[in-house]
This record gives structure tokens, C-alpha cells and sequence, in this order.
């Protein structure tokens, strides 16, 4: 459990100075208390920046085992259309090469190279490694600064950066070899955690996202990110949207940004490459990206496919029937990341998604309750144990409240009708009860 307490207090010396802008004042907001221990988050008084205090509170990488990492941001962990949204966002597109730093399992690095034109990935930790065999794309195991120190002069059409500045000690660095890799029409796309997602207003998942207790150095303010970007003298745009800032920025003038495109047939014929890897983790995450993402977006066919899909890559790589899953000892683990061999970060999803799709399709009101009530319980056990990880959980859960108290609501009104067909009066009665409760915890959004 990650515990955030926000504090009202007058300027504190920090440790450390501001890690955006060197400063030395701040003051203490609020301290984040989790299984890595507790760290203090300090807004600098100059730049509006947040930092961690302490020597090197990055700490998280050294708690986890590495083969868990890959197997959870293959299954569920990885947002691939968060990260490719603010490249759509470009009309148009450019072409030509990208280097995308940080790039993790490796996802931008592949889709763009089947799309636009080659790309490079640039990623130290060990699931860099895996993606790179894994999906036979060029990652090289290198932090910025060596890479550029091996190709100096090298640069590329699109520089990419998603969600790693935060991760480093030096941002201001960081930017500089991000910088130097753009040539006169080059676009540089980078998102980081918004400090405007560091509020007691705002949701769990958001605020936790942000945060990252043990993994982040500093969430840049706005005002910290244009005076970077004034300084070297670079036409840029900056976005917010859900918590994350988002620049686009170019030594000359930007083409036309319109954050929110997505070329959803492209997106769905990648996603298809995966579902067909012959590693049941990636195929498996595949799949469960074409059920959520093709319902949500009316692909009602993509989803039926995945979903048929997904039932027996369920029982052959995991040994679980997603009509009646058992979750018995799923819920016993208590350890964040444990056991995905057994049990995929995308259970909680797919049940959810997988309860709605058949519910409709077959109209068995029944099998839907149980599997949006088994969603339920597996969404809120990876939202509590996987701590930061289950973000996705965290923020799928109004939803599928909503939907359990619908599925209640019409399970109960199949009976209810079976009641009247057999002049059952006592029956009758008491579904009548049942259900008008269900109603009003729907008006009043107090699902259980």
C-alpha cells in the first residue's frame, strides 16, 4: 500500500537543491510512504518544479526482480497508444528516423519502424534486452550520455523521450543530448508527470502515477520545461492531458499538433503481429489490448476475435478458464508482481471486458455477473498489491463498479421476469426488493 500525506508548512531547508534548477528553497508538500520507505517530495520555490529529497532516492529498480518487470509491462503495463498518442498527434507524421530513449520492451521502436521509416531504442535495464530479442528491433543497452559520446554526430527525423526525464538526476543534461540530436526540421516529443497531478484533489491513480515513489527524482513545473526550451532557443508547444505533460518542440517552426488522433485499423494490424508471437506473454497482452481497446472504440469484430482467442491462450499458457476463472490463490499473493506465470497482469481486464462481450453477445446475464464480479475483485487486488503498477486497475474501477451494479441489476431482472412468467408471488416480491436496492446504489454510485 503507497500512503500520501500532503503537508501545509513554511519553507524547509531540503537535504539536496532543486534537482531541475539547483535553488536551494523549498517546502515540504506532502511525504509518500510505501514498502521502499518513506520519501519526501519538496517543491522548489524557484522553478515550481517537485524533486525527492535525499542522496539518490531512486531505489525501486533494485527491489523487484527483472524478469517480473518485462512480464507485467508486456501483459498490461505498457500504455502503447499513451506512448505512440503524442506521435499521432503530429500532422503530419514525419518520416524518417527516430531514437527513442527509454524506450523499455521496445514497442515505439517497432511500431515506428514498420510505419514511418528505422528507429533505434536506447534502454539499460534488463527488459531493454528482452524486448530486443524478443521483438528483433535495434535497442542498444546504452544510457543518452555514452550514446552520444559513440555517435556524436548522429541525428534523427523525430527525438523521442516517454516518461524518463523524471527517472534521471541531471534533467537539465538530459535535455541538452536530447537537443543535440535534432537537426533544422527534427521534432522532439517528450512527456513527463504533470506537477499539476501532485494535488490532494486529485485521483489515486493519477497522483500515484506521478509520484513513483522510489523510481522518480523530480516531476519538472511547466515554467521549468519552457525555460529549458527558451534557452536553447526552440519553437515548442506544451500540453497537459490526464496528468501528463506533453512538448513537442523543433529548431524551426512545428507542423500542426492535434493531441487525441489515432489510426485505430494501423494500431489494431500491429497489435495483430503480437497476438501472434509465439511468446504466450506478448501474444497474451496483444489480445487483451484488441478485447479493451477494440469495445471501446466499436471494433465490435476485433474484440469478438481477441475474445475467442484469449480463452485458449487462457487455458493453454496459464491454465485458466476465463468463464469461470478461479482466483482463489491469486488472491493470497500479497507480493507485487508475484506469480505472473500464473496469473497475467491483464486477468482483471479481460474479465471485465470479456463478462460485457459475452453478456451482450449471448445474452447470459448470468455468466456476466460472475465475471464482472470476479473483475472486480482481481482489479481492486492489483490496484492495492501492485502497488504504482496497477494503475490501469486503479483507474478502471469506477467502471467496472458501474458495470457490476448493471449486471447485477440485470441478472435480477431476468429473474424477476421468470418470477412473473410462473406466478411465483412470494419470489416476485422479494426480486422486486433486491432489485430497486440495486437501482439506487446505481443513482447513487455506491456500488459494492
Amino acid at each position: 500500500m503507497i500512503e500520501v500525506t500532503f503537508h501545509d508548512t513554511p519553507q524547509v531547508r531540503a537535504d539536496c537543491p532543486c534537482r531541475v534548477c539547483g535553488a536551494t528553497g523549498g517546502q515540504h508538500i506532502l511525504t509518500v510512504s510505501s514498502h521502499l520507505g518513506e520519501h519526501r517530495l519538496i517543491e522548489c520555490l524557484s522553478c515550481l518544479s517537485h524533486y525527492f529529497d535525499g542522496v539518490d532516492p531512486v531505489i525501486g529498480y533494485h527491489s523487484f526482480v527483472s524478469e517480473a518487470f518485462w512480464l507485467d509491462y508486456v501483459q498490461a503495463g505498457a500504455g502503447i497508444t499513451t506512448m505512440l498518442a503524442p506521435l499521432n498527434a503530429l500532422d503530419p507524421v514525419p518520416e524518417g528516423d527516430l531514437i527513442d530513449v527509454g524506450c523499455g520492451f521496445g514497442f515505439v521502436v517497432d511500431y515506428w519502424s514498420s510505419n514511418h521509416g528505422s528507429a533505434v531504442g536506447l534502454e539499460s535495464s534488463y527488459y531493454g534486452e528482452v524486448g530486443r530479442a524478443k521483438l528483433e528491433v535495434d535497442i542498444r543497452p546504452q544510457m543518452l550520455d555514452a550514446y552520444r559520446h559513440s555517435e556524436p554526430d548522429r541525428q534523427f527525423a523525430v527525438v523521442y523521450s516517454s516518461e524518463v526525464i523524471e527517472h534521471t538526476p541531471d534533467p537539465e543534461s538530459f535535455m541538452e543530448d536530447l537537443v543535440s540530436m535534432l537537426d533544422q526540421r527534427s521534432v522532439l516529443v517528450l512527456t513527463t508527470p504533470s506537477t499539476t497531478a501532485i494535488d490532494p484533489a486529485s485521483d489515486r491513480a493519477r497522483l500515484i502515477a506521478a509520484l513513483s515513489p522510489g523510481f522518480h527524482y523530480a516531476m519538472l513545473s511547466e515554467q521549468a520545461m519552457r525555460h529549458m526550451l527558451n534557452r536553447r532557443g526552440l519553437h515548442f508547444r506544451i500540453e497537459t492531458h490526464d496528468g501528463q505533460m506533453i512538448v513537442w518542440a523543433s529548431r524551426s517552426e512545428l507542423p500542426a499538433v492535434a493531441y487525441g488522433r489515432t489510426d485505430w485499423p494501423r494500431y489494431f494490424a500491429f497489435l495483430e503481429r503480437y497476438a501472434r508471437h509465439k511468446d504466450p506473454h506478448i501474444a497474451g497482452g496483444a489480445l487483451a489490448r484488441l478485447l479493451k481497446d477494440g469495445l471501446n472504440t466499436g471494433f465490435a469484430d476485433v474484440a469478438e476475435a481477441a475474445w475467442n482467442r484469449l480463452l485458449a491462450l487462457a487455458s493453454e499458457a496459464y491454465g485458466l478458464n476465463l468463464m469461470q476463472a478461479d482466483i482463489a490463490r491469486l488472491l493470497e499473493i500479497r507480493t507485487p508482481l508475484a506469480e505472473l506465470e500464473r496469473y497475467p497482469s491483464w486477468l482483471g481486464t479481460v474479465l471485465l471486458f470479456g463478462g460485457i462481450l459475452v453478456g451482450h453477445r449471448d445474452n447470459d446475464r448470468r455468466t456476466k455477473l460472475r465475471m464482472v464480479d470476479d473483475a472486480l475483485t482481481v482489479l481492486r487486488r492489483r490496484a492495492d498489491v501492485d502497488l504504482q503498477f496497477g494503475q490501469e486497475a486503479q483507474s478502471f474501477l469506477p467502471f467496472a463498479e458501474r458495470q457490476y451494479v448493471i449486471a447485477l441489476s440485470e441478472a435480477m431482472t431476468t429473474s424477476l421476469l421468470a418470477s412473473v412468467q410462473m406466478g411465483d408471488h412470494a419470489d416476485l416480491s422479494s426480486s422486486l426488493q433486491v432489485l430497486s436496492d440495486v437501482l439506487a446504489r446505481a443513482r447513487g454510485g455506491d456500488a459494492q
